[in-house]
């Protein structure tokens, strides 16, 4: 059995829902899913330039599971890059 996952702190707002190769259906595409919390931290770590130490303490989340997560991320987006799949993003409520 495994862990509950521990609540996670989001901010970013996604502005769309899917990424694809452009003149092909989506519909005729393999799809991956980005998490919301793996684009948060493709999000903190890549745009914003933090550090996985100050990215991590701003999720609420350890340094270890930040790096897990932007991993994971990191090789979803160059798979979809790579191999002309749709990358599915996430949409996370904007509480504004």
């Amino acid at each position: 059995m495994s862990r509950p996952k521990k609540c996670r702190h989001l901010s970013c707002c996604v502005p769309y829902s899917l990424f694809k190769p452009n003149g092909i259906p989506s519909t005729q595409l393999e799809k991956i899913q980005l998490e919301a919390d793996e684009f948060e931290a493709l999000n903190l770590g890549d745009v914003q330039k933090m550090s996985q130490l100050d990215a991590a303490a701003l999720m609420g989340i350890s340094r270890q599971t930040f790096g897990y997560l932007l991993a994971s991320a990191r090789k979803k987006v160059a798979t979809a890059v790579t191999q002309g799949q749709a990358l599915l993003l996430p949409q996370i409520a904007n509480k504004d």
